[in-house]
């Protein structure tokens, strides 16, 4: 069977629309909904310098540290989006962002850590881990 490229981006996107509107396993957590979850969100480029890596991966460090509970749960998660893949693009947009980006998010609220991740993520991870900590445990509250 031949498929045009037209046809199979349509049929992709139909499933992908289709497939994010069903219930999520209790084990899952849902990367593409923004809900009244606590989701957190990392917008890289495809070249990252040494700091871009560091904040990822200090993010990330954090979040298992903090948070494992609420990540296994499906409450709360960790997403980093590559700015130049199409869900990156899809999922920046919707943000509104324009750029690297480190931005946490739970329903209407969103908090830009952007700054405080480049600045500390490999200078200072464990001021960064209690920045991100304490912005996070406000949303919880």
């Amino acid at each position: 069977m031949n498929i045009s490229k037209p046809s199979l981006l349509l049929l992709t996107f139909t499933v992908v629309l289709f497939s994010c509107k069903a219930p999520k396993p209790d084990n899952q957590t849902t990367e593409s909904v923004i809900s009244e979850d606590v989701q957190v969100y990392y917008f890289h480029n495809t070249k990252r310098c040494a700091t871009c890596n560091a904040v990822e991966n200090e993010t990330r460090v954090a979040m298992e540290m903090y948070y494992q509970e609420h990540m296994q749960d499906g409450q709360m998660g960790f997403i980093s989006l590559n700015l130049e893949e199409e869900k990156g693009k899809e999922m920046a947009k919707s943000l509104q962002v324009s750029g690297q980006a480190l931005l946490i998010v739970k329903g209407d609220s969103r908090i830009n850590l952007t700054n405080e991740g480049f600045m500390n993520a490999r200078s200072n991870p464990a001021k960064f881990h209690e920045i991100l900590k304490a912005r996070i445990d406000n949303l919880l509250l």
